[in-house]
Order: C-alpha cells, then sequence, then structure tokens
C-alpha cells in the first residue's frame, strides 16, 4: 500500500503538461506589440499568427528570434507566514520562419514553442512532496499555405507535427527514514491544424479570424525512486494522454499613416485539462486527477509607429486571465491572472530588420486553496526578445 502511495505522488506534477502557461509570444515584433498582430503582422510570423496575411508578403521571407523569459514566483505560507522563492533562472522560446509568396499564393513553414517554461523551488521547501522541479518542452513543426481569393479574402491553414518532453522532481515523504527523491521524464507526440481568414475592409481597416486546433499528446515516461536504506531503488513505466486546448483569435486592426493600431481577443479552451487519467506498466501509479481548468479569453491591445527612415516603435498591453481555480492552484505553476506590458523597437536596413523588445508580466497576488498547499502566490517575470528578418 505504501509503495502504491509513493507512485501516485510521482505522478502527481504530471499537471504541468497542461499548465495554464500557453506562450503566445512566438514573434519579437508581434509581441512588442502586446501580440495584438493576427490582422496586421508584416513579416513571416504570419505562419503562426495567422497565415492568411502571407500573400501580402511578397516573395521570400525568412525570421529568426529568441525571447529569453526571466520569472520569479513566491509562495506565501498560510500556516506559518514563511515566504519562499523559486530559483531565478532563464527560459528560451526560439522561434523560426520562412515563407514563400507567388502572386495569390503562400506557402510557408514555422517552428516554435508555445510551451516552454519550468518552475524549480528550493530542496527543501515547505511543498517539497508535491514538487521540487517541473520543465516542459514542445517542438512545433507547422507548414502552411494561404491563397488570396480577390482584394477583400484571403484564407490560410496548415497542419502541426508537436513533439514534447518533460521532466519532473519531487521529494518522498518515508518517515522515519530520511526523504527519497523521485525524477519522471517522457515523451510525446502529436497532430493539429491551424486555419484563418483576413478580411479587408474600405479605409485600411482589416479583421481577422484564426483558430488552432486542440492537440492530443499520448506521453510515455518511466520513474526511479531513490529511496533510504534499507529500501531498494524502484522503477516503472508510466503514461497518459493529455490534449492541449485550442486557441480562437478575432482581431481588428486599423492603419492610418504610418499608424497602426490593433486590438485582438484572445479564447483558449482549457477546459480540455478539466480532468486526465494515469496509467503505469505495473498498475501502482493508477490514478484520476481532477483539475477543473476553464476556458478563458484574453485581451490584447498594439500599436506601431513607423518613421519615414529606418526605426519602427511599438508598444502593447494584454490581460490574461487565468484558467485555474484557486482550489486546484499549485506550485508546479502557480498561474494568476497577469497584466503584460510590452515595447519595441526595429531597425530597418534594405530587406533586413533588426528587432529588439522588452516585456513586463505582472501576475495578480492569488490565494491557493489546494489541500495541503494552501497559501498566497506572488510573481513577475522580465522577457527579452530579438530576432532578425529577410524580407520585402
Amino acid at each position: 500500500m505504501k509503495i502504491i502511495f509513493i507512485f501516485l505522488f510521482v505522478f502527481f506534477p504530471i499537471s504541468l503538461f497542461g499548465a495554464a502557461f500557453l506562450i503566445y509570444n512566438q514573434d519579437v515584433k508581434a509581441n512588442s506589440m502586446g501580440m495584438a498582430v493576427s490582422a496586421s503582422i508584416d513579416n513571416s510570423s504570419a505562419v503562426f499568427y495567422n497565415p492568411a496575411i502571407l500573400p501580402d508578403l511578397k516573395g521570400f521571407g525568412f525570421l529568426a528570434g529568441d525571447i529569453i523569459a526571466y520569472p520569479r514566483m513566491t509562495y506565501e505560507d498560510q500556516l506559518t507566514g514563511e515566504k519562499y522563492v523559486t530559483k531565478t533562472g532563464s527560459h528560451y522560446i526560439p522561434h523560426l520562419y520562412m515563407k514563400y509568396t507567388k502572386d495569390r499564393f503562400s506557402a510557408g513553414l514555422g517552428i516554435f514553442s508555445p510551451f516552454g517554461l519550468s518552475t524549480q523551488w528550493p530542496n527543501h521547501w515547505v511543498g517539497r512532496y508535491n514538487i521540487v522541479f517541473a520543465q516542459i518542452k514542445t517542438t512545433f513543426i507547422n507548414p502552411v499555405v494561404a491563397y488570396r481569393i480577390n482584394d477583400r479574402i484571403s484564407l490560410g491553414g496548415g497542419i502541426s507535427y508537436v513533439g514534447s518532453s518533460v521532466a519532473f522532481k519531487n521529494a518522498l515523504k518515508l518517515s522515519p527514514l530520511p526523504d527519497g527523491v523521485s525524477r519522471l521524464s517522457g515523451d510525446g507526440e502529436g497532430i493539429g491544424y491551424n486555419g484563418a481568414i483576413l478580411i479587408r475592409l474600405p479605409e485600411d481597416i482589416a479583421l481577422s479570424l484564426t483558430y488552432r486546433s486542440p492537440v492530443k499528446i499520448k506521453y510515455r515516461g518511466r520513474a526511479n525512486l531513490y529511496l533510504p536504506a534499507p529500501l531498494a531503488p524502484v522503477s516503472t513505466g508510466a503514461w497518459t494522454t493529455l490534449t492541449l486546448p485550442f486557441m480562437f483569435v478575432t482581431g481588428i486592426s486599423k492603419k492610418i499613416g504610418n499608424l497602426v493600431f490593433e486590438a485582438d481577443i484572445l479564447y483558449t479552451g482549457w477546459s480540455s485539462m478539466s480532468n486526465y487519467e494515469i496509467s503505469s506498466d505495473n498498475g501502482m501509479a493508477d490514478g484520476f486527477f481532477y483539475k477543473n481548468w476553464r476556458n478563458s479569453p484574453s485581451i490584447a491591445l498594439g500599436i506601431s509607429y513607423s518613421t519615414e527612415k529606418t526605426i519602427e516603435f511599438m508598444g502593447g498591453y494584454m490581460f490574461d486571465k487565468t484558467p485555474i481555480p484557486k482550489k486546484t492552484l499549485g506550485p508546479e505553476l502557480p498561474d494568476s491572472t497577469r497584466h503584460i506590458f510590452t515595447s519595441g523597437i526595429t531597425y530597418k536596413k534594405g530587406d533586413y530588420r533588426l528587432n529588439i523588445g522588452y516585456q513586463a508580466t505582472f501576475f495578480n497576488d492569488t490565494r491557493s486553496y489546494m489541500k495541503g498547499m494552501e497559501g498566497k502566490y506572488t510573481g513577475f517575470a522580465h522577457l527579452l526578445m530579438i530576432g532578425m528578418e529577410f524580407g520585402k
């Protein structure tokens, strides 16, 4: 019976697989405009944000960049008042896009990572039996095609191959023996698709509708338990199937001379993470986990201004509502509603552009009522961005 209890603790942190930390930051310029770009983005990252825009971008285009995140989260224990801080580290969000347009037809390819952060708490913190370290990495490979039907309407879409890997570490309470340590790693893959439409209205107004499908990912991993004497190490395989959420985005942009304004609404289908099951090779890690995550909206506002010469300035704001109820909010990824402020600058030289940006993310203070981990989470994150692009 004790071994079954241990295995349930080992696999509990798998909740990070579908954590509500969709990283919509998939291009430096787009990020600098508060990610409000689905109707106006003018570079190859349209592969991600709205492939229907690609026919407006003539010839060959290429873009590569990296966004570096520095998150810091704090947990305050409700009973003792003691505070614990995650270990600060850099998290990289690389992306690469290319496209080619001839006449009314476009083709493009994107490689990006919309789930790629990690959380690391001190080894001896109060929540160490839930989680010490958790990491998820994903790679989306997304070819797309697009076609401009007429002067008003363009359509686009594609298919995504998604590869994912995870790693977890937590302590095992084995009183009166010293704590043990569990480590879990696993891999999974899935297929999704995306579609989009761009409608060009009079007076330089554009309307966009985009959809990115859910992605069902089948994970298989291995848990290794490092136990103090006289207990022997234990290892077993386990698997689960999780569904990453759909994303629906609609946006409207307006161009006035060298100014572009845009407002977007992003709706994410996090109810796909309402619950999940775990199975194992020997049956000891089988379990059912109730999360009750909810679909959530985000609102983004962006602006850009191009000078007559070589400089473009961008700024933006996003209100990003968390889908995680307080009763299931845990330390594997202590999410809360966020206020995101962004800025950036583009330097243009011929067909080349250098993009630099910055983002400040303020997490609302939030109290968790998760059993055994009642307390308050606070957080802040810096994001630094740099990218290069080529295009007409």
